[in-house]
C-alpha cells in the first residue's frame, strides 16, 4: 500500500503554518558575525516538517560552496529551539512561532531570537483508504481528537472505534494542530509518534486509524 493512496483517500484540512528559522545573536553583533565566520561547521536541528526542505537547501548550498559542513537533524520544533538556547546548534527549524517563555529564557541568557519565515505549510489529516468516511468538517476532526467522537459510525463510517495518532509534544505540528483544530487538550488515548512518516505508517496498517 503506497503513501499516495492514503493521501488520495484522506480527510484534508489545509491550514497555514509558518516555517521559521531561529538564530542566536548576542548584544555585540560584530562578535557574533566573527564567531560565525570562524566556525568550521553549521548545525541545524528542529522541525521534522522542515527537515526535507532544509536538507534540499543545504544540498543546493553545498553544490555552490564545496566543502561546506552543514548538518541537519529533526526531532521537533521545541527540541530545536531548546538546543539553540543551550548553545548546542547554530540554527533551529520550527513549524510554530517562538513561545513567550522561550523568548524570556533567551533574554535571561542575553540572547535575541530572530525569526525568518522560509515557507508556508499545508497540514493534512489522513485515514486508511478502506475507511468509508468521505469527508469531515474541521469541527468534527477537532471532536475526534478531543475524544468526543470515539466511533467512526458517528461521522458516517463503520461501527468501529476511532484510533488516534499524532505527533509528540515537542513537535510544532502537535502544538499548531492543537491550537487551530483541537482547541483543547488531546484525548488521552492519542498515540504520540515521532515524525510524520511514523503516523502515515501507523495509519497504513490500521483501518480505524486517523
Amino acid at each position: 500500500m503506497k503513501k499516495n493512496i492514503i493521501i488520495a483517500a484522506a480527510i484534508l484540512i489545509v491550514v497555514a503554518a509558518g516555517g521559521l528559522w531561529f538564530t542566536r545573536s548576542g548584544e555585540n553583533e560584530g562578535d557574533v558575525q566573527k564567531e560565525q565566520a570562524n566556525s568550521e561547521s553549521i548545525t541545524i536541528k528542529g522541525s521534522d516538517t522542515l527537515l526535507q526542505l532544509v536538507a534540499n537547501l543545504v544540498e543546493a548550498f553545498d553544490a555552490e560552496n564545496p566543502g561546506s559542513e552543514i548538518s541537519v537533524a529533526g526531532g521537533g520544533s521545541g527540541t530545536g529551539i531548546a538546543a539553540l538556547l543551550n548553545g548546542e546548534i547554530n540554527l533551529a527549524n520550527s513549524s510554530r512561532p517562538v513561545k513567550e517563555e522561550e523568548r524570556a529564557q533567551a533574554s535571561e541568557l542575553g540572547l535575541n531570537i530572530v525569526e525568518f519565515a522560509v515557507a508556508r505549510d499545508g497540514l493534512s489529516v489522513v485515514i486508511h483508504p478502506d475507511n468509508p468516511v468521505a469527508n469531515a468538517t474541521i469541527d468534527q476532526v477537532g471532536r475526534l481528537y478531543r475524544g468526543e467522537i470515539t466511533n467512526w459510525r458517528e461521522v458516517g463510517g463503520n461501527d468501529a472505534p476511532v484510533v488516534l495518532y499524532g505527533r509528540q509534544s515537542t513537535s510544532g505540528t502537535y502544538e499548531f494542530f492543537r491550537e487551530a483544530v483541537v482547541q483543547d487538550d488531546y484525548a488521552l488515548s492519542m498515540r504520540n509518534l515521532e515524525g510524520n512518516q511514523a503516523i502515515v505508517d501507523a495509519v497504513k496498517s490500521d483501518q480505524n486509524g486517523i
